[in-house]
């Protein structure tokens, strides 16, 4: 080969490399998120639940790529509230704290909101607000003891039954952990004492000083690669199978159900924005969460923490919705106590 012929073998596979640079990067630009309706924006996710919670783990994990990616300013708030009421209300009418032109995001557990809108009777979600997309897979909850109880299973928790009412500890019937309940009762036969209390921290307190017998914690925050895992003990898990994270803990199923169905309950934390929101900011950020949560550092961080991220489109939602009114439905009898 001559040296002429040799430069332009290599000028045409430099122009080729290049090529495929440009194609890749054609490629690439396709496939991101168009973020332009977010671009510079204020954007504010309204949660009930407050730091470490389900609602709040899967904002935490992404806020800093959302505001890397988006060019825009996001702030997580935390509003309190059972169920979430607060937070639609604070996304509906934000304070005046919060800037006009400001993105404002709610970020709810379906469960507990659907049990809240069954017992008011005046449903505000899916009348002012649309949803986005979700932000989990399936989070289940756990009956749980203190962790020195003599209590070790389901069926020491039924001896007891029998010699005394039990108590158990919970947000109430149509908040946090009311299907649970209605599960139990309905399985077992037994009219239960409940304890309503507003916080996690005061489920713990009732339980740690006796005044309740079990109640109910989300799975997730009983593993034991948890930050601070609380001194209770599971045992029965609601969800569909055995969490791998607590594998010697049965589920209702196993333990108490006499059929495939209603034996299992579980829920998805999801993003939901108002009516008003213009349609290329939902779009946007739907795609922009989708896209994040697919990213290998963010699908560690969650692994990490046990936490089961998940995007699924506004359809997704819609439907988790559906089934969640349907197990309300099939338990009323015992919400309604």
């Amino acid at each position: 080969m001559t040296v002429a012929s040799s430069h332009i073998a290599r000028r045409a596979r430099s122009l080729i490399a290049l090529a495929l640079l440009f194609l890749l990067a054609i490629v690439h630009q396709g496939f991101a998120a168009d973020v332009a309706a977010l671009r510079g924006k204020h954007i504010v996710f309204v949660e009930p639940y407050g730091p470490g919670s389900v609602t709040n783990v899967p904002l935490a994990l992404m806020r800093d790529e959302i505001a890397r990616k988006s060019g825009a300013t996001v702030d997580i708030v935390s509003v309190g509230g059972k169920a979430g009421g607060s937070a639609v209300d604070y996304v509906l009418s934000p304070p005046p704290a919060i800037a006009e032109d400001a993105i404002v995001f709610a970020v709810l557990d379906i469960v507990s909101r659907s049990l809240a809108e069954s017992a008011a009777g005046r449903p505000k979600l899916l009348q002012s607000l649309q949803p986005v997309a979700t932000l989990s897979g399936a989070l289940s909850s756990a009956l749980i003891v203190a962790d020195k109880s003599e209590l070790r299973s389901i069926d020491d928790l039924l001896a007891r039954a029998r010699t005394k009412p039990l108590k158990i500890v919970g947000l109430g019937r149509r908040a946090a952990f009311g299907i649970e309940l209605a599960m139990l009762e309905k399985a077992t036969g037994l009219a239960l004492d409940e304890t309503i209390v507003g916080t996690r921290a005061e489920i713990l307190a009732a339980l740690a000083s006796g005044e309740a017998d079990a109640g109910f914690l989300v799975t997730l925050t009983l593993l034991p690669s948890a930050e601070a895992p609380p001194p209770v003990r599971p045992i029965l898990t609601f969800g569909a199978a055995r969490n791998p994270g607590l594998p010697e803990v049965p589920t209702f199923r196993e333990s108490l159900g006499k059929s495939k169905t209603g034996t299992a309950i579980a829920s998805a934390i999801a993003v939901f924005a108002p009516l008003r929101t213009p349609p290329p900011v939902v779009a946007a950020m739907a795609a922009l969460l989708r896209e994040i949560a697919a990213e290998p550092a963010v699908k560690a961080a969650a692994a990490a923490r046990n936490y089961p991220l998940a995007v699924a489109p506004a359809a997704t939602v819609s439907e988790e919705m559906a089934r969640v009114a349907r197990m309300i439905r099939q338990h009323r009898a015992y919400l309604d106590r």
